[in-house]
């Protein structure tokens, strides 16, 4: 299984993954080969990337802190509790109650999982989706804190509500493909602030403390944030976890003005914020559940050899499983070796493949 952009599917690929529409409806099934009307299709959808399969790589089934079922529901939830605000001005906390409920008690039961994160999204729905994945990821970094389940709830309904003064911002702004005028960023800043405003307004019985997350993970862990410039303990706690699950997922994303970068490749960006932008003991408990190299990356040993990332030991990010396709030399193996290199001492991942470089050798 590997993902593709849409730009590089061609007929006659088959699909690995369910791929959904913006509301949660099942667009196409696991299994399907594509045609050119399918992939027409998924261009009106404006879908970023589809799991395929091939021949070469093996039958993997991605680990996830979040079932699908959960993700494309809670998306669901989310996206009519957003439209509820700006239509009614008012938000009904019960109806995400249930949801909160599900998502605490899937990451708590998933507590040693590495965070892998392979959902496959629309442009136009990358608010949802992200505030999904926000929670989900904030949620995980205090389930490892051991927070009392109350705690879990509360965190969990600030991070999945974190964005929502993002439905004040204009569409033009807000899913702009290209870098913001300085006037349009200054907009766009408006949005903390817009959301915890939101929030207090339209729903009278919410603690203040999930109305704080909204209206401080913009600011930084050395005071250089907005809207107040807070710094260190002036900010929420739940505000600085979710500060590092925002940008994370953000970095990891496609976007229609530039790729997502890879797992490796973020990790690489929050350390170097540590202490800077992120809270370092909070984001050190964030990194040690990442996957570096997350289940279907393709790499390429220092031998030269080439293989798929199976998967991860928990406590070993660095050190995944892999299997075997290419030798030095690009030539398919028919049946790969398994290599767990916590146990090769002589072999380590010298690189990960980007796409174009994974199409190549499939070529």
């Amino acid at each position: 299984m590997q993902r593709i952009s849409l730009h590089n599917l061609k007929p006659g690929m088959v699909v690995a993954r369910n791929i959904y529409s913006a509301d949660g409806q099942l667009m196409l099934c696991a299994d399907v080969t594509l045609t050119a009307a399918y992939i027409r299709r998924l261009h009106q959808l404006e879908i970023a990337s589809v799991y395929i399969k091939h021949a070469s790589f093996p039958d993997l089934e991605m680990p996830e802190i979040l079932r699908e079922e959960t993700r494309v529901q809670t998306i669901k939830n989310i996206k009519k509790v957003f439209e509820n605000v700006q239509i009614c001005n008012k938000l009904e906390l019960s109806a995400l109650q249930p949801t909160i409920q599900t998502i605490v008690a899937e990451i708590t039961q998933n507590r040693n999982a590495m965070i892998h994160l392979t959902d496959v999204r629309l442009y136009d729905d990358y608010t949802f989706a992200h505030s999904v994945n926000v929670c989900a990821l904030a949620t995980m970094i205090a389930v490892t804190r051991d927070y009392t389940p109350a705690r879990l709830g509360e965190l969990a309904l600030g991070a999945l509500l974190h964005d929502i003064g993002k439905t004040l911002v204009p569409l033009n702004i807000l899913n702009k493909p290209g870098k913001l005028s300085d006037d349009e960023f200054m907009i766009m800043r408006t949005h903390s602030e817009a959301g915890f405003e939101l929030l207090r307004k339209s729903c009278a019985e919410m603690s203040v403390v999930p109305m704080h997350v909204a209206y401080q993970h913009q600011e930084r862990y050395d005071g250089k944030g907005y809207p107040r410039g807070l710094k260190e303990g002036q900010i929420h706690e739940y505000a600085r976890i979710v500060a590092i699950a925002d940008v994370y997922d953000a970095l990891t994303s496609d976007r229609p003005y530039r790729k997502a970068m890879l797992p490796h490749q973020a990790y690489e960006i929050l350390l170097a914020s540590s202490g800077t932008h992120f809270d370092s003991e909070l984001l050190q408990s964030f990194l040690n559940h990442v996957a570096i190299y997350p289940v279907g990356s393709t790499v390429q040993l220092n031998t030269g050899e080439f293989g798929v990332v199976t998967s991860v030991p928990s406590g070993l990010p660095f050190l995944p499983v892999i299997q075997l396709i290419a030798d030095a030399n690009k030539q398919k193996l028919t049946a790969g070796q398994q290599l767990k290199l916590a146990e090769c001492p002589g072999r380590c991942i010298r690189r990960v493949l980007t796409e174009e470089d994974v199409l190549s050798l499939l070529s």
